[in-house]
């Protein structure tokens, strides 16, 4: 068989086993990372807002409740920020703020203001706001085309903090498919923000937070995805590409599953580099012997 057309196969192939399991396995976890069946279920401000919920999820966070809301009630590019990946979003014409303090001008959260997703709009791949249309002091908010953040306050030093994503009208297939490749976009950025609103109401106000990690752990999902794709390329037998099957699904599981650290990318990276340098000395070996056998 042509070798550009194994390549299609194999890659189709890896397309429609991590459908599969995307939606079969990893759909249900991400939609709901985070929370309890009674959190999923329970009734939320702004459900009516919504033609049907998208998401639910919820991270404990060890801080007094008025501490997370001075830091919730801070997102927005003019503000505080999303407390995510702003080294994905920059490229993309998303600017704003990246703030480990609390401002105290920022105390307040009101109905009509708008979320800016960025200080410059014009520059941005996507133009998009979230209004706020509802608001309960200190305990929670909506946002249109967004959701519901929710804070319950577990004890006096403990919090519960809830984010109900809404979903829109789908009204074809292909709406269908690109809002399931959006909102995959958005369970990473939004996992990242509820634990970048955890670390820092844990720390405290004005502690400074690198990004560091954050961009290794990218660097690496990155590079094992190109890894994986330079491995089905090179790959000459059945073998190797059953292998590049299985990296293909550990790397779907490190890029949803996992917690988003730095080792876990980076590792999988370095598994992928050594057996690639490994194939690599393989192959050169047997063409050695074949030529050795050519030549005698």
């Amino acid at each position: 068989m042509n070798k550009a057309i194994r390549f299609v196969l194999a890659v189709l192939c890896i397309i429609c086993i991590q459908l599969i399991i995307g939606i079969t396995v990893i759909k249900p976890l991400i939609f709901t990372w985070g929370s309890t069946d009674q959190e999923v279920t329970m009734p939320m401000p702004g459900d009516h807002l919504a033609p049907f919920i998208s998401s639910t999820r919820s991270i404990t966070i060890n801080a007094p409740i008025s501490q997370v809301w001075d830091w919730l009630i801070q997102l927005g590019a003019d503000r505080g920020g999303f407390y995510s990946y702003w080294f994905i979003e920059k490229p993309l014409g998303y600017k704003y703020r990246v703030q480990d303090r609390i401002e105290p001008e920022f105390k307040e959260m009101k109905v009509g203001r708008i979320i800016k997703a960025s200080l410059d709009q014009s520059k941005s791949v996507i133009h998009y706001g979230f209004p706020v249309v509802e608001v309960d002091p200190g305990r929670s908010f909506v946002l249109k085309g967004w959701g519901c953040f929710l804070l319950n306050e577990i004890n006096p030093q403990k919090t519960r903090l809830i984010v109900r994503t809404h979903g829109r009208a789908l009204l074809n297939w292909a709406d269908h498919l690109e809002y399931s490749f959006m909102m995959s976009l958005h369970y990473i950025m939004e996992r990242r923000m509820l634990i970048g609103i955890k670390a820092r109401s844990e720390a405290g106000p004005g502690i400074p937070f690198s990004s560091t990690a954050d961009v290794m752990w990218f660097v690496g999902i990155c590079l094992s995805l190109i890894s994986i794709i330079g491995l089905l390329i090179a790959s000459t037998r059945r073998r190797a590409g059953l292998l590049a099957m299985l990296y293909s699904i550990l790397w779907l599981w490190v890029l949803f599953i996992l917690d988003p650290v730095a080792t876990y990318g980076m590792v999988l990276f370095m598994i992928l580099m050594i057996h690639s340098g490994w194939l690599f000395k393989t192959r050169s070996r047997s063409a050695s012997e074949q030529a050795f056998i050519v030549a005698t």
